[in-house]
């Protein structure tokens, strides 16, 4: 019996065609890894993206309260009377004015230097007047039916109407005839549905808590 022999080209083609297999096998499988990790890469980019944007809209809907003034020499001069506070607290609560007592309804700043005087929140001008002992007012109405007074300025810089951006400024520190002691002096007040609010407490607050 006569044994055949593969004739020359057949074993490099077979060669041949074996590595070109091999080849598209690694491209296929290659083509396949890099899809799943560009889908990986794409969704933990926009996922980021997203929380980003997220925090930043938690962080707008739920800012801090900031104080209504940024000298670091402003100090408290007489606190909010508060009716579940100390004696002693409530003596330092009391404003002594032609032989009479007078329950403080907010927080009296004063400083050594005239102090610039700024928008604890966002809001809208809604007052602007003078008052024959505390001196000139702003008003501000913020959302949530909230309103801020600063009262005993100078030198105002808003007008009604204007809209206003936390952290501006409104007015410098100025006097009234409560304290003639003082010259650069703030008197803020705090009202939340139309009841005075310790500015302690609001400080100590979140914007999101506001809305309750």
């Amino acid at each position: 019996m006569k044994k055949r022999k593969l004739k020359k080209f057949v074993l490099p083609t077979i060669y041949t065609i074996a590595v070109g297999a091999l080849f598209m096998s690694v491209y296929l499988i290659g083509q396949v890894v890099n899809s799943f990790a560009e889908s990986d890469m794409n969704s933990y980019v926009v996922n980021a993206l997203l929380d980003d944007e997220a925090e930043e809209v938690m962080n707008v809907n739920n800012e801090k309260i900031i104080k209504p003034y940024t000298s670091e020499e402003v100090k408290i001069n007489k606190t909010f009377y508060d009716k579940d506070a100390t004696e002693e607290e409530q003596q330092n609560s009391l404003i002594y004015y032609e032989n009479t007592y007078i329950q403080n309804s907010g927080e009296f700043y004063i400083s050594a230097n005239q102090f610039d005087v700024v928008s604890v929140l966002d809001g809208n001008i809604s007052d602007i007047k003078e008052d024959e002992l505390l001196g000139n007012i702003i008003e501000i109405e913020h959302s949530n039916d909230l309103k801020t007074i600063y009262q005993s300025v100078d030198n105002i810089k808003v007008k009604v109407g204007d809209s206003i951006k936390q952290g501006d400024i409104i007015a410098s520190s100025g006097s009234n005839k409560i304290d003639t002691n003082n010259s650069n002096c703030l008197l803020f007040e705090v009202y939340k549905s139309g009841q005075l609010m310790n500015p302690q407490d609001f400080y100590a607050m979140e914007t999101k808590a506001l809305e309750n």
